[in-house]
């Protein structure tokens, strides 16, 4: 454990007792669990709050034998049916995670393995861009990096890394701009830095150094492409689990994307958007879904917001601990 960590210094209030005080179950058991490490007994209370949580029992109940999810729509075109049945599973997957759930309950064991079954013998998986990133932000987060099935589509999407370091699904390319001299998309390498960032080995790659320097040279610009166009997107925090909530999060996902990278804490655009961010925390102590328009605080987005400000102290002090080790 990291000492003197001090991640919370520059906050006008103190979310976390409204957060443990107030928060759905699943925001108070991961807020427990990211901030209150030593205290098992707490823990564990927030634990059996958390499996009689009604939306997770659900979910999960409704879980089918082979790991999926059933659609709700039939689809005529087997294609398009596959590309629905991903998404489900992402949609969910993500759900359960936020939920607290992890991979070593049987039902999340099913969900991944589901998963990787829809990836193709190149590691490619349905649908566009940022749907690949989600999916492997979702494995390496339940725990599956380094899973040769996993490495594979890991491969796969970085050697789709265009010039200007980033990443553009062709069908999302507006009618009158030309694939090949379109600018990347802001959101679809967003997501896809997240996911090169969390993991251990290729947080240190080019393929990452040239996806966050794509993504410093375009905070606050509107994308180019049709996911989330509108220059406001940056000011919708929240991410929720509709077909493009996913991928939602504005200048919040910003921060997570580069949370993990510590070389880049002291660039203009990543203390701007620090700045900005802290300004955003309402009397209440919690952060809206979506700056200038919520008027109330959101739980999850508060916690998304603490959890980051936590891993970019851990990311500093991480070139400092492994200093030591080499030396001792």
């Amino acid at each position: 454990m990291v000492k003197n960590i001090q991640w919370n210094r520059r906050l006008k209030i103190d979310p976390i007792p409204i957060l443990m005080e107030k928060g759905p179950a699943p925001v108070r058991f991961l807020a427990a669990y990211r901030f209150f490490q030593e205290d098992e007994a707490l823990q564990d209370r927030m634990y059996q709050d958390l499996v009689k949580f009604k939306p997770r029992e659900r979910l999960l109940g409704t879980q089918l034998s082979d790991g999926t999810w059933k659609l709700t729509e039939k689809f005529t075109i087997e294609e398009h049916a596959k590309g629905m049945q991903f998404l489900l599973q992402l949609k969910n997957l993500s759900a359960l995670l936020s939920m607290g759930c992890s991979i070593d309950m049987p039902g999340i064991q099913h969900g991944l393995i589901a998963l990787l079954k829809m990836q193709k013998s190149d590691g490619k998986f349905p649908l566009l861009f940022h749907h690949s990133g989600l999916a492997l932000m979702l494995l390496v987060k339940f725990g599956l990096a380094g899973n040769p099935f996993v490495e594979r589509s890991y491969r796969w999407i970085s050697k789709r890394q265009r010039e200007d370091g980033g990443w553009l699904s062709a069908s999302m390319v507006p009618s009158d701009v030309m694939v090949k001299t379109a600018k990347s998309g802001i959101w679809t390498t967003m997501v896809i830095l997240q996911a090169l960032g969390i993991h251990s080995r290729l947080r240190s790659s080019p393929t990452c150094a040239s996806a966050a320097e794509f993504i410093l040279k375009n905070y606050l610009e509107p994308n180019p492409s049709t996911l989330f166009p509108e220059p406001d997107a940056w000011n919708y925090l929240y991410t929720d689990y509709t077909d493009n909530g996913l991928f939602r999060g504005g200048t919040l996902r910003f921060v997570e994307s580069l949370a993990p990278l510590a070389e880049y804490h002291g660039r203009p655009q990543f203390r701007k958007a620090i700045e900005w961010l802290l300004e955003q925390q309402l009397p209440s102590g919690l952060w809206p879904a979506v700056v200038g328009v919520s008027k109330h605080g959101d739980f999850e987005v508060t916690l998304r917001v603490i959890t980051a400000l936590k891993e970019i102290e851990y990311a500093k002090a991480e070139p400092v601990k492994k200093q030591r080790s080499e030396t001792e």
